[in-house]
């Protein structure tokens, strides 16, 4: 009897072991079968962007170190080092007082942006004049004039590491301010050729990050550009360049609609942080995703997820599918807008598997940075032919009947492809782009938190706010 119970026991472990073997076999194999579809699907992504000439390594986008003395990043810091070393009047303010400025640079530069803006309290003005005619102001608007004579512009970022801090792009945005409110005042105190000179100044320190390979840089970049135009439409409206600076002026406003540096910094996306993480270390990944997490899970949940999501041939899909889905945001954003395009980039986006954590997290709303870029070369271009036309009433005593007579190189709306649309009215005109929404709304501007129904607009002389 015993002899029977052990041979069925001997009988039933075999068949358990038999099963186990056969399910770690079946296992195996299909662990296999997903990891070399995996690996294939990598290999063909970095193919397809080979293929396409797309930078493979983070050598081929970092801009080469710069000496000093031909480095307008030197110059440009120092400017901001400057205001920040002095105090702003609003230092001595109570600690809790909302939006304090401690420094004189942040307290100026938002005093500035408003002045251009036609946002500046009325009672804020005479001390915005006050500050810039401080010595220490024109020393840092006078290292600002000698930066943008340099040939080359290059912040010291350590591009090894992940994605660079950008420290510096605040301290643009202050400068960048404080420059366009000078040309203002100096346009107001009768010194035009002084505010165009300023205004020549203020586009080139917006270009300056063209070469950064940093989506962020090439973001607040378009804002600063964007930000010029708006100087330049300012003061248009009271007073016109002469004809040494309406060249140079063209000549600088004719190069900024490029979407080069768009594109590189999308391949600086890809490269210094996308490709950097796929290729860290465990232990280090998890402390990355740890550190940039919202989650508040127990560490025992958190690397239960960490297993799941870096699982191999799960992550080598993931990879896959970060690459492949960069490189078509790279074509788009070399190519003309089309909502087609657009469209189709955003269903691809939203069709990339939940499983896929790493491409939902890092892969940026390209498609809507094609429009932003599309709107600011609309804006840039607007700018441009706005003061063509401004030139050519004072040449002709009036505004030309088409576009075309201006003989201008580029007139082309961006999201159309047809030229700006344009007319003359009063003693003024109306110039604009269609916009993203591609409809024609007669040139009505952008209001606040409006997403539709609204064009990128000069109208000459602009109405009064009621």
């Amino acid at each position: 009897m015993h002899a029977d119970s052990g041979a069925k026991t001997r009988r039933m472990s075999i068949k358990i072991l038999t099963g186990v073997g056969v399910l770690v076999v079946v296992l195996g194999l299909v662990y296999a079968v997903m990891l070399a579809r995996a690996t294939a699907r990598l290999r063909q992504a970095y193919a397809d962007l080979e293929t396409d000439g797309r930078p493979m390594r983070t050598a081929d986008i970092i801009p080469p170190d710069v000496p000093d003395v031909q480095n307008s990043a030197v110059l440009y810091e120092s400017a901001a080092l400057l205001l920040k070393a002095q105090p702003s009047p609003e230092a001595d303010q109570p600690d809790d007082r909302p939006g304090r400025q401690r420094d004189l640079l942040g307290y100026m530069g938002g005093r500035a942006r408003a002045f251009v803006g036609e946002t500046l309290d009325p009672n804020q003005h005479g001390e915005l004049k006050q500050l810039l005619a401080q010595e220490v102001v024109a020393g840092a608007l006078s290292a600002i004039e000698q930066g943008v004579q340099r040939p080359t512009c290059r912040f010291n970022h350590s591009y090894g590491n992940g994605m660079p801090m950008n420290s510096h792009l605040s301290d643009l945005r202050m400068l960048m301010s404080i420059v366009g409110a000078k040309a203002c005042l100096e346009a107001e105190a009768g010194r035009p050729e002084a505010a165009w000179d300023l205004v020549q100044v203020q586009v080139k320190l917006a270009d300056g990050m063209r070469t950064e390979p940093l989506l962020m840089s090439q973001l607040v970049r378009m804002g600063l550009i964007s930000q010029s135009c708006s100087t330049v439409q300012k003061l248009a409206g009271t007073t016109l360049p002469n004809s040494r600076q309406y060249e140079r002026l063209m000549g600088l406003l004719d190069t900024l609609d490029d979407a080069r540096p768009l594109v590189l910094a999308g391949d600086g996306e890809r490269l210094l942080y996308g490709e950097w993480l796929f290729t860290l270390p465990k232990k280090e990944l998890y402390e990355e995703l740890h550190q940039t997490s919202s989650d508040y899970w127990p560490e025992i949940v958190l690397r239960a997820q960490f297993f799941l999501v870096t699982f191999k041939p799960l992550f080598l899909g993931d990879h896959a599918a970060y690459l492949q889905l960069m490189r078509k945001q790279a074509q788009l954003l070399g190519q003309p807008y089309s909502v087609e395009r657009r469209e189709g980039l955003e269903k691809e986006f939203a069709a990339v598997p939940r499983r896929y954590t790493f491409t939902q997290m890092l892969a940026p709303a390209m498609a809507r940075i094609k429009e932003l870029h599309c709107r600011l070369v609309a804006e840039v271009r607007v700018t441009r032919t706005g003061v063509a036309l401004l030139r050519y009433r004072d040449a002709h005593g009036g505004f030309p009947d088409t576009l075309e007579a201006l003989g201008l190189r580029d007139i082309s709306d961006p999201f159309t492809g047809k030229p700006l649309l344009y007319r003359a009215e009063d003693q003024g005109f109306v110039l604009y782009s269609v916009g993203e929404d591609l409809k024609d709304n007669g040139g009505s501007p952008k209001r606040a938190k409006q997403r539709t129904d609204f064009d990128t607009v000069w109208r000459f002389p602009r109405r009064q706010a009621p």
